[in-house]
């Protein structure tokens, strides 16, 4: 558990017992872009150790991807915290990502409110 201020808040994060799902953010370069070169440019600085300590001084809390990036002492303590099981090559499929969200669609938004 992580204990910060926003706005002199106090603020606890905490995860459940049982494991808890995360996310892993990611960017892209989409083909055909105008200005290629200049995407290729921004991508590689944004991974870099000293663009990602840029997220922690704008309240931004999550863990960087660089290793020599230093997570800012707001960020969650993943060796705290039981994560599940999560099988990206099956939940990740686009085939997957279409059954389940059919079955949503199917089964919770259009039942009646």
């Amino acid at each position: 558990m992580v204990t910060f201020f926003v706005d002199c808040a106090p603020i606890k994060v905490v995860a459940p017992c049982e494991g808890t799902g995360y996310e892993i953010g990611s960017m892209s370069i989409i083909k055909g872009v105008r200005n290629v070169d200049s995407a290729k440019k921004w991508y590689d600085w944004a991974l870099t150790a000293e663009a990602q300590k840029i997220g922690g001084e704008s309240k931004s809390y999550q863990a960087p991807s660089n290793r020599d990036a230093k997570p800012p002492p707001q960020a969650p303590d993943f060796s705290q915290i039981k994560f599940i099981d999560y099988d990206f090559a099956k939940y990740g499929s686009s085939t997957e990502r279409k059954r389940l969200l059919t079955k949503w669609d199917n089964e919770v938004k259009n039942l009646p409110r």
